[in-house]
């Protein structure tokens, strides 16, 4: 019997642990903090979101974000690379990406990404947008 209890009481304190270390979970209070402009503890979050689901693309596009805010753009830029290496189809890591590309001065590398979000067929907002980023870097 105690045996049993053991096992139950292991059983219990795993589903408790594993509930806990849900990266959804720490993506979302990640979120919450950014939104509050409590970005070192945002950081820590949705590295933690990550380091539970490394190819997490939204806590990664996220983070991206969380670093631009704090105007540490090298970051900012790896982040939205890991972000668009997830999912390569989204708009907005490469949006994001090339606005980073553009605070840098990546102005090729910017051009490529803009262009990708026209590949893309973005909504007709994002693709004037991209239009208009195209337009002034290729100085027409």
């Amino acid at each position: 019997m105690n045996k049993i209890l053991s096992v139950l009481a292991l059983l219990f304190f795993s589903a408790v642990m594993s509930a806990q270390e849900k990266p959804e979970t720490y993506f979302m209070e990640g979120l919450k903090l950014a939104n509050e402009s409590k970005y070192d503890e945002a950081i820590e979050k949705l590295k933690k979101a990550i380091e539970l689901k490394p190819k997490y693309a939204e806590s990664h596009l996220h983070l991206s974000v969380v670093y631009a805010n704090k105007k540490n753009y090298d970051a900012a830029i790896k982040e939205a690379e890991l972000a668009i290496a997830d999912k390569a189809n989204s708009v907005t890591a490469h949006f994001l990406y090339a606005v980073l590309c553009e605070k840098k001065q990546l102005n090729a590398k910017a051009v490529e990404e803009w262009q990708k979000i026209l590949d893309l067929k973005p909504k007709p907002e994002m693709k004037e947008l991209a239009e208009k980023h195209l337009k002034k870097l290729k100085g027409k």
